[in-house]
């Protein structure tokens, strides 16, 4: 994939963003988006105080749940949004004008360029729906007469890839990284277009920083 990064003038959208949504609904989703990851952060810092236990036990499980909530209750009322509940999963997520918004944590730290993460994708959600729906890599793995299938390649996505086909047109994958951790709260959000590469890597194409609400 080729890629661009950065924002637009003062903040404002990218001619990319821009050519996915129109200006206007750009511009609103690049404040809803923080917004709705902040209040799913809040809620998980929320429930790791009421656990009364030292550890992040109950921030994790809270926070993806929530990110994918707190998303849809931001988002819903804007034009052209609706949602997808995939099999198997106890989420719902959000299509905003033709492209699925999955959330996912790139790290537990500042400064932190969400590109040049170099470990594996590991939410299977997010894999799976890049495999079926994202942008396709530019590497190709040579594969051996009788090597044996991986777990994602062995993997059946038939009823996923149904509830997703059932949609008209069917949508784009785009990627909402953010990092957060359970003391300071969310620290960064960005988003963009990437391909999952061998190796659960990502391959990224266009990517824009949004702003941290404080």
């Amino acid at each position: 994939m080729q890629g661009v990064s950065g924002m637009g003038v003062a903040g404002q959208p990218s001619r990319w963003s821009i050519e996915k949504f129109g200006r206007e609904l750009a511009r609103d989703l690049r404040s809803r988006i923080p917004n709705a990851l902040r209040r799913a952060v809040e809620l998980a810092q929320d429930a790791r105080k009421a656990s009364a236990l030292d550890t992040d036990h109950a921030f994790g499980p809270v926070r993806w749940k929530q990110q994918y909530e707190s998303l849809h209750e931001q988002l819903r009322d804007l034009p052209a949004v609706t949602d997808v509940h995939p099999p198997g999963t106890q989420v719902r997520v959000t299509i905003c004008q033709d492209h699925l918004l999955l959330p996912w944590l790139y790290a537990r730290r500042r400064g932190v360029d969400m590109r040049k993460v170099g470990g594996p994708v590991k939410s299977q959600l997010v894999r799976d729906l890049l495999i079926l729906f994202g942008p396709k890599s530019d590497y190709e793995e040579p594969t051996l007469p009788d090597m044996p299938l991986s777990p994602d390649e062995a993997r059946d996505r038939t009823l996923l890839r149904e509830a997703i086909e059932r949609l008209t047109p069917r949508p784009k994958v785009l990627l909402i990284g953010f990092a957060c951790n359970s003391d300071d709260g969310l620290l960064a959000v960005s988003w963009g277009e990437a391909a999952l590469a061998p190796g659960r890597k990502l391959e990224w194409g266009p990517v824009e920083d949004l702003s941290t609400p404080n």
